[in-house]
């Protein structure tokens, strides 16, 4: 189960107080444990990201031609999905995936409020997504979304963009901080189905991603990988590849997923590696 960044405010203020005076430490443990928490909410968003993106599109883009008002398939007993449609011409004016207002796991992820799919064109391959008090893992999260399918079939392969996203986590004393992201977009490419059926809850995708944004305490982060990461719906997580991860006033590091086998590697753990030494992520 992915855990919250806890206490993550007052651990990066005082790492980076230690990092820049501190001369009875090692240095290289120094830089580590400032590295390590800004890396473990880099990776959180991300993750929280491609869970959404999963979701949208194993629940919704599996379901466009479908006639009724709802949809049950898949769908967990706490999600609701509503199909809206045109009363006149019975086009598709929007898909709602309603998590309602307390924790839903819906196929391992966690999320509260709704999700709003609206077709941008009448070929139903782009879409907005809107957020209506929308939360996962306890970031309370708003920005603006496209997502585009991108391959002849319906909940293959797509791209989701997200801009001028924040990511708010409550602290002590009713404070409300502020994780900004200015954008995030990655593409997915379906890879397998773990069981050979077209129920996407076993479903294996490789994507790119593209994440930066600014931690409340103005560490600018971004991460980055061009070549094929692996998720696995099995797993709800990452489980293979490496991506980079860089931080100002911090400096650079590698992330190791793993191996993508969905076996093997759905320990949700993630490696980073910075300054020659390496620190383990629990995703």
């Amino acid at each position: 189960m992915r855990r919250l960044i806890s206490g993550f405010i007052i651990s990066v203020s005082i790492l980076f107080t230690v990092n820049s005076c501190s001369t009875g430490s090692d240095p290289e443990d120094i830089i580590l444990d400032v590295f390590s928490v800004p890396a473990e909410l880099t990776l959180q968003i991300e993750n929280i990201f491609n869970d959404l993106a999963m979701d949208v599109n194993g629940i919704a883009m599996h379901k466009l031609e479908f006639k009724g008002d709802s949809i049950v398939t898949n769908v967990a007993k706490c999600l609701k999905v509503s199909v809206h449609r045109n009363a006149e011409t019975f086009v598709l004016d929007s898909i709602v995936l309603d998590y309602g207002t307390s924790t839903c796991l819906s196929n391992g992820a966690a999320f509260k409020g709704k999700v709003i799919v609206d077709p941008k064109d009448e070929k139903l391959e782009s879409f907005d997504i809107r957020l209506k008090d929308f939360s996962s893992y306890g970031y309370s999260i708003t920005g603006t979304i496209e997502f585009q399918i991108t391959g002849e079939t319906a909940g293959d392969d797509f791209s989701m963009t997200m801009e001028n996203a924040e990511f708010l986590i409550s602290g002590t004393e009713e404070m409300v901080y502020t994780v900004s992201v200015s954008s995030i977009s990655n593409v997915y490419t379906f890879l397998k189905s773990e069981e050979g059926e077209s129920a996407y809850i076993d479903d294996v995708f490789k994507f790119t991603t593209n994440l930066l944004g600014e931690t409340p305490d103005g560490v600018s982060f971004a991460l980055e990988s061009n070549s094929d990461l692996v998720y696995a719906y099995s797993c709800k997580n990452i489980i293979g590849g490496k991506a980079d991860l860089s931080l100002s006033d911090v400096g650079d590091g590698i992330v190791n997923f793993g191996g993508g086998d969905p076996d093997s590697d759905c320990d949700a753990k993630a490696t980073v590696s910075a300054f020659g030494a390496n620190i383990t992520i629990t995703l």
